[in-house]
């Protein structure tokens, strides 16, 4: 089984899922205004390519996510408990397949930091590389919106 960009993000939202608070709304692409609290935000993640070797390429992959509560403390204290749970975990995110079920495969993330961004919000960010070369035999997600709205779909259903 070949490993895509898709699996690698939605690994990363079904580990969230499955390590945070039960009742905890997710969100992607959009925070409605009136949003629920406690809740997790995905922001569109962002991306650096840089060359490996004389064949091959690395895409760093930068997730932002946030936790957000109705006060401080408890916003830092959801994202710190992710934080810690990752890192507890070695930094390694299992990887899931189409139907939800762990592949035996792992994504190796950077070990996560956290900041406040804003008033109950607390982001928890980490990265990841995938890496690639021309004439792989496998089918590789060119284009980034595409992995993210796959990804959003394999956690929507």
């Amino acid at each position: 089984m070949d490993m895509v960009l898709e699996q690698d993000l939605a690994a990363v939202v079904r580990y969230i899922q499955d390590n945070v608070e039960e009742g905890t709304k997710l969100y992607f692409d959009e925070i409605p205004e009136c949003f629920y609290v406690p809740s997790v935000y995905f922001q569109v993640p962002f991306t650096a390519g840089r060359k490996v070797t004389l064949r091959s390429f690395s895409v760093t992959m930068t997730m932002n996510i946030w936790f957000m509560a109705s006060a401080d403390w408890d916003a830092y204290a959801k994202a710190a408990d992710m934080r810690d749970c990752i890192m507890l975990d070695n930094c390694v995110i299992p990887v899931v397949d189409k139907s939800g079920n762990k592949t035996g495969r792992a994504l190796r993330v950077t070990p996560p930091d956290t900041r406040k961004i804003d008033e109950g919000i607390v982001q928890l960010s980490f990265s990841f590389d995938t890496y690639f070369y021309p004439g792989e035999e496998k089918t590789k997600m060119q284009k980034f919106y595409t992995a993210w709205r796959n990804a959003r779909q394999m956690y929507d259903g």
